[in-house]
């Protein structure tokens, strides 16, 4: 996909939020077909540059006809573009023509002047089915004026489903959403086939659920686009059957098809409704600037530029919104026990303005430093808190339902709804314990209808996080299939897909660029957690009776790492909270944690194993470091630097004993914690 930049403006679309994972392993293509399919679609892929308005468009295209047709995205060469140019593979520029738009379609086609036939991709009106591999190629920053080549990327059709109309595209209807990369500079290039056969555009038309790369379908384009219906342009034309997929795409499309009966589509209502950021389209842009077309060129280059900026910032702001629509559910039980994370029955963060009560709203005209301004008397964090939950069955039907249980170790929440008869996934049969390295799939839901069921695959690239409640996956989680099961290629039950983003997600406030660093982990991310079903299999019976579990369940200590200084080698105190081990121990802010047990600590992580090897009541001996402006006074082992240190002294000894006291220079000495339980 392209972006719009200060220095050189691209097709401004989110530049941080869609992202592609490689699918490593057998994909239904050998090793020699993939290159084969390889170089026949970078063969024909091309970058595509123009300009309109003062300001620069870029993206990717392909050759669809021997005499130089090429095929491209509305949003790389819009109505009214100019100077249209086409980088060839092989470093080969040349001027090029607009010979059709359709804004409807998001497609534009080319005329590129060559001086000898070029090489084509077929296109196909087949639809493909979800699991089915996939590739992207695009002119992804620039890569063809390094490489003389598009970049190329591996992946699967992991959905099928309707878009709305967005800002930055005018295309409605049926996508093909593909795992595959699609980053800045892949917008109207190929989403090819196994075949190589070309099976859609790439678009900027995402899901709001998903933010995944889609594609308008070839099959829309053939039925629709005028120059390809009409049969002006000669092109090749292939529908023929494609090679049938290999494992373990096999057994992850059939564990899918498996559960996806008992999928539900969960809709939260919040206190305030999802909130949509006023992104718009540099055509929008320019029609609300009085006197454009008087402007000295100099000056409208300026106001693309700061429209690229506040472009960009907007984007990458509403991927920290909560989208409206439905999240995925697991139905468990027959009588209406339905399993999802809990991050979708979960409050967001509100920014609310003190002045009004409510979030903010951000109007289209505003400039970019005034979206990030704070209004005047300033912002207060509140919670967005669930007003309702209702549960969407298979066959259509609405059931209101409650939050019965939640376990917030593993991320998960059980749902009731007042069903007795409901057909349920046997969780306990075949759950089992992920390995590293397993193939994987995500199944999630995009929408209130049974069928628009999408498929993300991965591998398991972390067996145990969260103190082995969670673990780790490179299949792309976001909000759409968050809640959703996670399978094996052997149709077990691996997980339930936990929270897409990190720490939460928020509304009333726009992030600059420095500010949204705090975010560690976004949607398609390629590091998602996922709630281990052997876990939920040992607690579900608990959740059903309507226990919750609000933290890791074993011992603590009751502090919390300095951030400022967590990736440091020292294990550095941030916080000490009040009546736990820690703090009855005279653990401060601060001090350096040395060694714990008489082992050297060089990480927080080490740290944490060394405690969740612990028992609670276990008596543990730390090594800390603490700055210190002179000596101290070690009395019975205890170090005397405060009235509160000598009164916890006083209350330690008996009546009549007396110690020696030894004055200490050196900022080391040794703490004895008694572990604490979480319950």
């Amino acid at each position: 996909m392209g972006t719009a930049t200060a220095a050189s403006a691209r097709s401004p679309i989110l530049w941080l939020a869609v992202v592609g994972v490689v699918w490593i392993g057998s994909s239904g293509v050998r090793g020699d077909d993939l290159h084969a399919v390889a170089d026949r679609v970078l063969g024909c892929t091309v970058s595509v540059t123009c300009g309109i308005d003062g300001g620069s468009f870029a993206g990717s295209g392909f050759v669809v006809s021997p005499d130089g047709h090429v095929v491209t995205a509305a949003s790389v060469v819009p109505v009214g573009a100019t100077d249209v140019t086409v980088l060839l593979p092989g470093y080969r520029r040349r001027p090029a023509s607009v010979v059709a738009v359709d804004e409807s379609l998001s497609v534009t086609l080319l005329k590129v002047a060559v001086e000898e036939p070029l090489p084509v991709l077929p296109l196909t009106r087949l639809w493909p089915a979800v699991g089915d591999v996939a590739f992207t190629a695009g002119d992804v920053d620039d890569v063809m004026l390094a490489n003389g080549r598009a970049s190329f990327s591996r992946g699967v059709v992991s959905g099928l489903y309707d878009v709305e109309r967005q800002p930055e595209v005018a295309y409605a209807g049926r996508v093909i959403e593909t795992s595959a990369a699609v980053n800045p500079g892949s917008d109207g290039g190929p989403l090819v086939d196994a075949a190589g056969r070309v099976i859609g555009v790439i678009s900027v038309a995402v899901s709001p659920r998903r933010w995944q790369g889609v594609a308008v379908p070839m099959a829309t384009l053939l039925e629709k686009f005028a120059p390809l219906t009409k049969g002006d342009v000669t092109i090749s034309v292939d529908s023929s059957d494609p090679p049938p997929s290999q494992p373990p795409l096999v057994g992850l499309r059939q564990a899918a098809a498996a559960v996806a009966p008992f999928l539900v589509a969960i809709d939260v209502e919040r206190t305030w409704p999802a909130e949509s950021l006023p992104r718009e389209s540099w055509e929008q842009h320019r029609r609300r600037i009085t006197g454009w077309e008087k402007l000295p060129l100099p000056e409208r280059r300026k106001r693309f530029a700061a429209f690229a900026a506040r472009a960009r910032t907007l984007d990458v702001n509403q991927l920290l919104r909560r989208p409206p629509g439905p999240a995925t559910g697991l139905v468990v039980s027959a009588d209406g026990f339905v399993l999802t994370s809990s991050f979708n029955v979960g409050d967001d963060t509100a920014f609310v303005a003190t002045t009004t009560g409510q979030p903010r709203r951000f109007a289209a005209d505003e400039p970019g430093e005034k979206l990030v301004a704070d209004p005047e008397g300033g912002l207060v964090q509140k919670p967005n808190s669930i007003r309702r939950v209702s549960v969407v069955l298979p066959d259509g039907s609405r059931r209101e339902a409650k939050v019965h249980a939640r376990h917030e170790p593993l991320g998960v929440a059980l749902l009731k709804v007042d069903e007795t008869s409901l057909p349920w996934f046997d969780l306990a049969a075949v759950a089992t314990s992920p390995q590293l390295g397993d193939h994987v799939a995500a199944i999630g839901l995009v929408a209130s209808a049974a069928g628009d069921v999408t498929l993300n695959p991965g591998i398991v690239s972390a067996a145990s996080r969260s103190r082995g409640y969670r673990f780790q996956t490179d299949a792309l989680l976001n909000y759409g299939n968050s809640g959703g099961p996670v399978v094996d290629a052997a149709g077990s039950l691996l997980g339930i897909a936990t929270a897409p983003i990190e720490p939460d997600t928020v509304m009333g406030k726009v992030f600059t660029l420095s500010q949204l660093m705090r975010w560690s982990r976004a949607p398609n991310s390629g590091v998602g957690l996922v709630a281990r079903a052997d876990r939920i299999r040992a607690v579900l019976d608990d959740l059903k009776g309507g226990r919750s579990f609000e933290r890791v369940p074993g011992p603590f200590l009751g502090i919390r790492p300095d951030e400022s200084r967590a990736l440091g080698d020292d294990v550095v105190i941030g916080f000490v909270a009040e009546e736990s081990p820690a703090a009855k121990a005279g653990l401060k802010k601060g001090d350096v944690i040395v060694a714990y047990g008489g082992v050297e600590l060089a990480a927080w992580r080490e740290l944490t194993e060394r405690i969740a090897s612990g028992k609670p009541g276990e008596s543990v001996v730390l090594t800390i470091r603490r700055k210190q402006k002179g000596p101290r006074m070690v009395i019975a082992g205890r170090d005397v630097e405060t009235l509160e240190d000598l009164e916890r002294l006083k209350t330690s000894l008996e009546p009549g004993e007396t110690y020696e006291a030894r004055l200490v220079s050196d900022g080391l000495r040794e703490v004895t914690v008694v572990l604490g339980e979480n319950k």
